[in-house]
């Protein structure tokens, strides 16, 4: 090991890889950070092109402002990295992410909810899924620590209703709701689901609700949080890794690894990077941190085979199984009175009650964010999409309906403050079936496989969609809605999900027993004792809440870890 590079090489640059990579650099450690995308140039009006590029662009909403920046053979028009087997019949994978520095964490919502005690424990309460090697309160303190990396703002509400114990306050005080949730919370206070009043909760979110905090600005209420802050108040995982570079941290940015090297002993000892032009290298270390998403993660250990025939870490065959992503229910209303949409953060409140109960034995639970960017995320509006749902969009107005002047002005004016919409992220069940593989038919910009998508949704998946249904209907019955003013179901098929959360999980699951999973309770491989594994990937279930608070929670727990396990080994050495 003295011909090691660096103690720790990181492989990924998003929440949890620059997560770990702050905290080793500040304890003295030597770390790589290896990301595969470029970096946003560091200009001071980077923003505002940014956000120039977002207004101009008919890109995916989560690559709209960044296409020019990502690797070269993923600048088309709405490419994904992966080869996706969709299903269409039974849910389709359309989740979007981005190979920049930074990754997708440059594109998030920002909201920062926990998982509830009962996620946890699905299997033994629920008898669905799968229950987790940990328990909430072993990682309640990691919760409290990642909040305030993070700088989350919020009052704990939405943990309480779900029995969910906090040992601290969030860092700061929640961002304050809008007079649209106000108007639904005044309006829902007697409406009962699952035999529960509705409350209408304020929502964790990584943005600030005061000047300063860690060096942020406070939110300023733009509309366009996904893709973009326009000032810097959301958090996003730059944020840690400046922190990690100036601590000493190298970043390499435009280096794809293609494979990991293991010796016969099971010890990892190099990766193997590609650069844009082509050329290769080798890096070495101690020690290798896998923190790329549920897809790249699995794609990367298949096809590092060595002395490995189903690839790294994958003695259980599980490698690349179990893939997650939320679906999601959107539906939209015009209320009666105006709410002024389409202003302020996208969400700031919830319905969080829903989350967790009995009925999980039979159906998905969700949660439901209420929007306060109009019908945007369901058509949008209130420009409009050329295909699909277009009710209430200029392109309705203008090509459908005919209007023009003084009466395009009148409609907007009457409608576009009237629009409302309800989002329901749902809960989807490990399977097996569900999968991260390598093509045979495509390869990506190195000549390597592409990874292969097989996805689809199940009965307990499509039951809480239509749970969703019935609680939107509910909420814009109680608000007064006309039934030809109500858009519930924007599909054919009411049991099909209106669109991805891009909320990717599962792949290299965790658990006690090597056989039945891929990496332990600290994210350590059972296979490779120098490997170790974060992100969402890790995940045994998926909960329905974002998945960004637990995988920076649970990357801080590995780091501690981490820490304490080279300070063991170097003590050994001595």
């Amino acid at each position: 090991m003295s011909d090691s590079d660096y103690d720790v090489i990181i492989i990924g640059s998003g929440f949890a890889g620059s997560l770990i990579a702050k905290t080793l650099a500040e304890r003295g450690l030597t770390i790589a950070v290896l990301e595969a995308g470029g970096s946003l140039p560091e200009e001071r009006h980077i923003r505002q092109s940014l956000r120039e590029a977002f207004a101009n662009s008919d890109e995916e909403e989560v690559v709209a402002p960044f296409r020019k920046h990502l690797p070269l053979d993923e600048r088309a028009h709405r490419a994904r990295p992966y080869v996706s087997k969709n299903d269409v019949t039974t849910g389709r994978f359309d989740a979007d992410y981005l190979r920049l520095v930074g990754g997708t964490g440059l594109a998030w919502l920002g909201t920062a909810l926990r998982m509830s005690p009962s996620d946890f424990r699905m299997h033994s309460l629920y008898g669905q899924g799968a229950d987790w090697p940990i328990s909430y309160d072993e990682l309640e303190p990691w919760y409290c620590l990642a909040e305030e990396e993070l700088g989350v703002a919020g009052d704990g509400e939405s943990d309480l209703v779900l029995g969910a114990v906090r040992s601290n306050t969030h860092p700061m005080p929640p961002i304050a709701q809008t007079y649209s949730d106000r108007y639904v919370a005044t309006r829902t206070r007697s409406l009962k689901f699952n035999d529960q009043l509705l409350q209408v909760l304020s929502t964790p979110q990584a943005r600030n609700s005061l000047d300063g905090y860690n060096g942020r600005p406070q939110c300023e209420g733009y509309g366009s949080c996904v893709p973009l802050c326009p000032v810097g108040a959301k958090y996003d995982p730059l944020v840690h890794l400046r922190q990690a570079v100036l601590s000493g941290a190298d970043l390499f940015e435009g280096a794809t690894v293609t494979e990991l090297e293991a010796e016969e002993t099971g010890y990892i000892s190099a990766a193997r990077i590609i650069r844009p032009n082509g050329s290769e290298h080798i890096l070495r270390a101690r020690l290798f941190v896998v923190a790329a998403n549920a897809i790249e993660t699995p794609k990367l250990l298949l096809q590092s085979k060595g002395f490995c025939a189903g690839g790294l870490a994958n003695e259980s065959g599980l490698v690349g199984r179990y893939l997650m992503e939320h679906p999601q229910k959107y539906s939209c209303a015009l209320l009666p009175d105006p709410i002024f949409a389409y202003r302020g953060p996208q969400s700031t409140a919830g319905i969080e009650h829903v989350r967790d109960g009995p009925f999980r034995k039979q159906r998905a639970a969700f949660r439901t964010a209420l929007r306060n960017d109009g019908w945007r995320i369901a058509n949008g509006a209130p420009l409009g999409e050329e295909n699909g749902f277009v009710h209430g969009t200029i392109l309705d107005f203008v090509d459908r309906r005919g209007l023009v002047g003084r009466s395009l002005r009148s409609v907007v004016e009457d409608e576009m403050p009237r629009h409302f919409a309800l989002q329901s992220v749902v809960e989807v069940l490990p399977n097996i079936e569900n999968s991260v593989s390598l093509s045979r038919s495509h390869t990506d910009g190195t000549g390597r496989p592409r990874a292969e998508i097989h996805f689809r949704i199940g009965q307990y998946e499509r039951d809480g969609i239509v749970a969703a249904s019935r609680l939107h209907e509910a909420v814009f019955s109680a608000l007064g809605c006309r039934a030809e003013d109500v858009y519930l179901n924007l599909r054919h098929d009411p049991a099909e999900p209106d669109g991805p959360g891009s909320h990717i999980m599962g792949t290299t699951v965790m658990g006690d027993e090597p056989k039945n999973s891929v990496v332990d309770r600290n994210c350590q491989s059972h296979a490779h004792a120098n490997l170790f594994i974060v992100g969402s990937s890790v995940f045994p279930t998926g909960s329905t809440a974002n998945p960004t608070l637990t995988i920076c929670a649970l990357a801080l727990r590995a780091a501690h870890f981490i820490q304490h396990s080279i300070a063991r080994a170097l003590n050994a050495r001595v």
